[in-house]
């Protein structure tokens, strides 16, 4: 019996479990885009004309993403101890999201290229001194992500580190069309020239990121022409969106 269940645990570890880096790119782009967009949009709420209705369901997404990346971080940690199993029995823990994982072990220390490009436009010299500049850059940045990731901590599988085809942040988008429709209105022109470049440069990040390597099952489903659709949809126009190939 053990031996069967082992045979399927393994079957089913390399078929289906994300491995640690992809989760790890996750955590770090809900770390520092998507909590840090959400907050400056409260923050900042006057300067994107919403409504005090939109600041309530703004929080709430951040409060949904903050128990994202806690159980990201517990995936995070049962791929770990499923790439670290050196019995039968405990590869069937590690398959069921029971194994320990190791007390050492953490998230990447690089930041995936989106984080590193989002930090790089805010610290540009003159704009340290200027956060609705920056909250800017968040906004766009923060669009550009819920149109690239998925959530995988949505499954119904039998371990919360398992999980082949993540559901798009279908609920981020449609709040965050809600948020643009009111900054379209209230940005002059020069405000929403500026958005726009940044959500093209914020594109382009998702988007070389997305192609650099032979990604496997990963978290991140980039996808320029519903980010297209969106920015149309609320009066930006047409975005120059690189598409990933």
């Amino acid at each position: 019996m053990t031996r069967t269940l082992s045979a399927r645990a393994s079957k089913r570890s390399v078929r289906k479990f994300l491995e640690p880096s992809a989760i790890a790119e996750a955590i770090a782009i809900e770390q520092h885009i998507v909590l840090p967009g959400y907050q400056a949009l409260t923050h900042y709420s006057s300067t994107f004309g919403l409504t005090e209705h939109l600041v309530r369901e703004i929080d709430d997404a951040a409060r949904r993403h903050q128990a994202i990346v806690a159980q990201l971080q517990r995936m995070h940690a049962d791929a770990l101890a499923a790439e670290t199993v050196s019995s039968a029995q405990q590869e069937v823990l590690a398959a069921l999201g029971l194994l320990e994982p190791g007390s050492g072990e953490a998230a990447d220390a690089t930041p995936p290229r989106p984080v590193q490009v989002c930090h790089l436009i805010q610290s540009y010299p003159g704009r340290a001194g200027e956060p609705t500049s920056r909250a800017v850059v968040s906004l766009a940045f923060l669009l550009v992500a819920v149109h690239a990731l998925t959530d995988p901590t949505n499954c119904g599988t039998a371990s919360p580190a398992l999980n082949l085809v993540p559901p798009p942040l279908h609920r981020d988008r449609a709040l965050l069309e809600k948020v643009l429709t009111h900054t379209v209105a209230a940005f002059d022109a020069s405000s929403l020239s500026a958005l726009t470049g940044f959500i093209a440069e914020a594109g382009e990040s998702f988007a070389g990121w997305s192609t650099e390597t032979n990604r496997g099952l990963s978290v991140l489903r980039y996808n320029p022409h519903s980010l297209r659709t969106s920015c149309r949809s609320v009066g930006l126009g047409e975005i120059d969106v690189r598409i990933a190939v």
